[in-house]
């Protein structure tokens, strides 16, 4: 199988970089936290190398890793707390080892990094993968487990999200760049946020992808709707309208042009 970064360093901590960025702007202690959870990673890196022997391959160095941080230390997703945005913040995810898929990554990634190990994120359609490469052999990890998972397997996922015999290509499994992974986790984040009705740590977290995407129309939609929570109609008008009139054929489109409407009838009594 092609690696599309052969031949060059690949950055796994990106995953962890946006997390430590999530929490700065979304988490109201003043950082305070930061200091604590770079102890407990180079704790656990510290961890991770005394479990491993010079005896051992890269694919047993791998496994042990797994193991580690699945078994012996605990993380985990609950699938009936899976959503929580706790389990999207480090310091959080580092005490109750509770988390979702994308956190577990994020850490692995870290400790891949730091224990130089063949361990990347493939940003599969359905859900983020972990793609081992060790000479010519190559293994994938479901971090929500940390189990093993098989090319048909993947096969059936990528069937169930496109259709009965959708052909899954190559670069369907090549190693994810830091801007897809960005992206992923901030779409989570952001839902997850609102799905906590926390929306002003929304908001900022939002105008900062705004900020750091000035042409994104789904960025200003998102911040749209998030004005709509906080019942800043206005605001949230002016960036509805934004999205709608970049991007009429997205699905969401008719739907939000009603809810526009419906807006500018809330704003009529103000004049």
């Amino acid at each position: 199988m092609k690696n599309n970064w052969l031949g060059e360093k690949y950055y796994h901590r990106a995953l962890y970089d946006e997390m430590i960025y999530f929490y700065q702007l979304t988490f109201d202690d003043d950082g305070e936290e930061i200091y604590r959870i770079r102890g407990l990673m180079g704790n656990l890196v510290r961890k991770a190398r005394k479990a491993f022997s010079p005896e051992m391959t890269i694919k047993q160095k791998v496994d042990r890793l797994l193991a580690l941080v699945y078994d012996d230390w605990g993380f985990y997703c609950d699938p009936s707390n899976y959503f929580h945005s706790s389990n999207l913040y480090l310091h959080y995810v580092l005490k109750n080892r509770s988390a979702m898929p994308i956190s577990i990554a994020g850490i692995i990634l870290y400790l891949a990094e730091s224990l130089s190990l063949p361990i990347y994120p493939v940003n599969f359609p359905t859900q983020l993968i972990l793609r081992v490469d060790i000479e010519k052999e190559t293994f994938f990890v479901d971090p929500w487990d940390g189990k093993y998972v098989t090319y048909q397997y993947l096969q059936q996922l990528y069937e169930g999200a496109f259709g009965f015999a959708a052909e899954m290509k190559e670069e369907t499994l090549q190693y994810a760049g830091c801007n897809e992974l960005v992206k992923r986790f901030s779409e989570i984040a952001k839902n997850a946020l609102i799905r906590d009705q926390l929306n002003f740590s929304a908001l900022v977290y939002i105008e900062a992808l705004v900020d750091r995407h000035p042409n994104s129309p789904y960025e200003v939609r998102d911040r749209g709707i998030v004005f709509v929570k906080l019942g800043c109609i206005r605001a949230a008008v002016d960036d509805l309208t934004h999205f709608v009139e970049k991007c009429p054929h997205d699905p969401s489109a008719i739907l939000l042009a009603n809810q526009i409407s419906e807006l500018k009838n809330e704003l009529e009594p103000i004049h």
